[in-house]
């Protein structure tokens, strides 16, 4: 799951710098009560990014709302340690960095025009849904959205080796990459993670 990386420019967060941004673009709405969630504004692109688990916050509602209940039915009690794992569950399976729309009103997903699907030929380590991977070594050195684009992970299946997901943005050189016969993705560290190929059937 992606930690590390701004899922709108693909580059490397100051998780300390950007959240700073976070709260002084929106410090009405920031709460220290974060419940270990992020909040950021990246400092590369200038994006507003975080991992909230929608589902998980719908959850905490209706478990407050149990114990609340439960003051007039107290076997309801019984369920509270249920949705307890079950929030515990849904929180570690969807907190990756997720794109927030201009005013902070929710998240927004990829353009499905920016679509793909490819094969991983060779794989050197983990890949993981929502990863998020640059296509060359020191991506994070060049301006947000002055090259190519890196990849968001939607899925891969290790079995088959097909990996579905989205290019971060459009730009000119997505195409050029997609017709070469194979090309590597990267990690934060600059090491290879996997080859692999756009040239395959739709």
């Amino acid at each position: 799951m992606n930690k590390t990386r701004c899922p709108w420019c693909g580059k490397l967060v100051n998780k300390e710098a950007d959240a700073e941004g976070y709260r002084k673009k929106y410090f009405y709405m920031y709460s220290k009560l974060s419940f270990g969630r992020h909040y950021g504004v990246c400092a590369h692109c200038g994006k507003i990014y975080n991992n909230v688990p929608r589902a998980a916050l719908a959850g905490i509602v209706i478990l407050l709302g149990v114990i609340a209940i439960s003051a007039v039915f107290p076997i309801l009690l019984c369920f509270v340690p249920i949705l307890i794992i079950a929030l515990v569950l849904i929180s570690s399976r969807d907190t990756y960095f997720k794109r927030i729309d201009d005013n902070n009103s929710g998240v927004i997903g990829y353009d499905e025009k920016l679509r793909f699907k490819a094969r991983v030929v060779k794989q050197y380590s983990d890949i993981g849904k929502a990863d998020i991977f640059p296509l060359f070594e020191s991506y994070d050195e060049k301006s947000p959205f002055s090259c190519v684009s890196p990849i968001w992970v939607e899925n891969f299946d290790g079995k088959t080796g097909e990996l579905r997901g989205y290019w971060l943005y459009e730009h000119c050189d997505n195409l050029y990459f997609a017709s070469l016969d194979s090309v590597q993705l990267y990690d934060d560290e600059d090491k290879a993670v996997a080859d692999i190929t756009f040239k395959i059937n739709k």
